[in-house]
């Protein structure tokens, strides 16, 4: 029997125990897991996600779908949890947040034919970022990225603006290939008029 309980301080979806979890976690593999986000989507959002996915994937996901019958209410809500969570990481995410990123991601993340980008983007970030980044980065590249920011020379604020947001969408790219994590999104303030 599942035992299904509501966390409200969270969310408003049903968590499931413990118990539940074990069963379902074997069977959701990321096919499983897609196809069920597919199928509770409309049929046509469902069909232009497709169109645009790899074809291989495409294969992959869709004889998870044909296999897919009927899917417990309860894994259901916990794949569509996870779903929406990962969604909600990768939109929320923004240059800034990177200070709070494992530093593995971001040696992942930062490559050498990359540095001129990184380079402008972090000379109009704050300190701690690049330190954070720099950090993670080993002694060579680091050394490498160092000169890339001496030799910069002036800029606009608004190029190392558009460099931040490059960078964040190069992130969140490998994000959805599964390469990096990205960290739980900052609270953000709020403004009040």
């Amino acid at each position: 029997m599942t035992t299904v309980t509501l966390d409200r301080g969270a969310a408003t979806r049903p968590r499931l125990t413990r118990e539940t979890e074990t069963q379902v976690q074997p069977e959701s593999s990321s096919a499983r897991k897609a196809a069920i986000v597919l199928s509770s989507l409309e049929a046509s959002l469902a069909a232009r996600l497709l169109a645009i996915l790899d074809r291989s994937i495409v294969e992959a996901v869709t004889l998870q779908m044909a296999q897919l019958g009927p899917v417990d209410p309860d894994e259901r809500n916990l794949v569509l949890d996870e779903f929406y969570e990962l969604g909600r990481r990768r939109l929320q995410f923004t240059f800034d947040d990177l200070v709070r990123m494992e530093e593995s991601d971001l040696k992942t993340a930062v490559h050498e034919e990359d540095l001129n980008i990184w380079a402008l983007a972090l000379a109009g970030s704050a300190q701690t970022t690049r330190a954070k980044v720099q950090a993670a980065i080993g002694p060579e590249l680091e050394r490498r990225l160092v000169r890339a920011l001496e030799n910069l020379g002036p800029f606009r604020l608004s190029d190392s603006e558009a460099a931040q947001h490059e960078i964040a969408e190069l992130l969140r790219g490998l994000h959805d290939r599964g390469r990096i994590n990205l960290p739980e999104p900052a609270p953000r303030e709020e403004a009040v008029a």
